[in-house]
């Protein structure tokens, strides 16, 4: 069934049944991965998807329902399941289909040069990262991975409210990972590009990466157990961001899950931590001109100079707490109802270089990746424990390398600790970003 006629459709039968309101919802994405190994095209695969939810309002209820095929079958099992669902709801929060807002902030995430992308030429500059590793050292041994992709997607939003949204988006990425061989030790690391054109991606520079990254851990060693001061880099300080993002969600505070319930106007960072969600940030992966509840996007501020200023908010959580939502009611997938996530989540950047933020320690270590932080890392207390690998510093400058040690903190204390961020803001392939920082002290357990 055409598109048009199936939402016209739908909306006739809905109302026929009782629903006072009704949304629907819809995704069609496109994607290609390849994957390369020994130059040989190890996977090739394409993939289309589409989806659409349905969600009607009855009193205060909302039921859901979803379909990936859109015929009369569907429209009449949508509607059968939403009443159903909606019927069987048994707590009290209030739901809303939005009307709309007046203006809605234009975002560049579509690239016209990204379309009709011919095959091949991915493939040879996924061929050219492994060769470039190669060319840059003889130590480079195997590749634990080496790929390139092209994802092109849209979703909307249609509601009998009048609201009639679609958002377009497309990337390409592009990674290697050597491995490299010294002695009986082996070590990797990994280059990438996150590209709005192929003329971004630069298979040499990615390899350059990867290799150096690799080459960087020759001669780990582990340290002496103790307290030390720590710079965490920015993609380690990333990893930490993304696992503990969820507390800053007013549905986890609501349902107990985070103990930043009723912290607005109190002070949980250091003074010169501020933390961001900007959906208008420029070629940012999460940047969105209106969440999936068809609200208006803006830039939040949740921490001001250490201070919580707010946590997000969508529809329902604002509205339980007399609020105003924030823009964050996104989903999981088509088919998940609307809950709270972040956009283009980081801190914002300081006034020190990666060379300065050493110079100031003097003596300490480097915290470039932590490990196990989906069993090591508790996001209600804080508590964390984790495996991580560095440098350490000496002198103000970066020696040896790190590994075999494991980090202990809190994140809650680790934000009241940092005392100098710096400039070096980064998006590992990522919506969530960070520069480094100093954090006054960590206990790491080693030798």
């Amino acid at each position: 069934m055409e598109f048009k006629i199936f939402i016209d459709v739908l909306f006739k039968e809905a109302k026929k049944v009782g629903f006072e309101e009704y949304e629907v919802y819809y995704t069609d994405s496109e994607s290609l991965s390849i994957n390369i190994y020994k130059e040989e095209v190890d996977k090739y695969k394409l993939t289309n998807s589409y989806g659409l939810s349905f969600r009607g309002k009855i009193g205060n209820k909302i039921g859901y329902s979803y379909t990936q095929i859109l015929d009369k079958d569907a429209i009449d099992m949508m509607i059968r399941n939403a009443k159903e669902s909606a019927l069987a709801i048994e707590n009290n929060d209030i739901q809303f289909i939005y009307e709309g807002d007046k203006d809605y902030k234009e975002i560049e995430s579509y690239y016209t040069e990204l379309e009709n992308i011919n095959p091949e030429k991915l493939i040879e500059l996924g061929m050219q990262m492994e060769k470039e590793c190669k060319l840059l050292s003889d130590k480079v041994h195997n590749f634990s991975a080496c790929g390139i992709g092209y994802s092109n997607s849209k979703y909307g939003i249609i509601n009998s409210k009048g609201l009639n949204l679609e958002n377009k988006s497309n990337l390409l990425t592009a990674y290697v990972c050597p491995i490299i061989k010294d002695g009986e030790n082996m070590h990797d690391g990994m280059g990438y590009a996150v590209a709005t054109s192929l003329n971004e991606v630069n298979p040499k520079k990615i390899a350059e990466d990867g290799v150096k990254e690799a080459l960087s851990k020759i001669g780990a060693k582990s340290i002496p157990s103790g307290i030390y001061k720590v710079v965490i880099n920015n993609e380690a300080m990333v990893s930490m961001l993304s696992t503990y993002a969820g507390i800053f969600s007013a549905d986890a505070t609501q349902k107990g899950l985070s103990l930043l319930k009723d912290k607005e106007g109190e002070v949980i960072a250091s003074s010169i931590v501020t933390l961001v969600d900007d959906p208008h940030l420029y070629k940012g992966l999460g940047s969105v001109s209106f969440d999936d509840e068809g609200v208006a996007t803006s830039k939040t501020e949740l921490i001001k100079c250490g201070v919580l200023n707010t946590l997000i908010h969508n529809l329902k959580t604002a509205n339980k707490e007399n609020k105003t939502t924030t823009g964050n009611g996104f989903k999981a997938s088509y088919a998940s109802p609307v809950g709270v996530s972040p956009t283009n989540f980081y801190i914002e950047p300081g006034d020190k270089t990666f060379d300065e933020l050493l110079e100031e320690v003097g003596e300490g270590l480097i915290i470039t990746d932590f490990a196990g932080l989906h069993s090591g890392a508790n996001s209600i207390t804080g508590d964390f424990s984790l495996a991580a690998k560095g440098f350490y510093i000496k002198d103000g400058k970066k020696t040896f390398p790190v590994e075999q040690i494991t980090v202990a903190g809190n994140f809650f204390k680790l934000l009241k600790d940092i005392n100098r961020i710096g400039t070096d803001l980064k998006f590992p392939m990522s919506s969530v970003g960070s520069p480094s920082v100093i954090v006054n002290e960590l206990s790491v357990a080693g030798k």
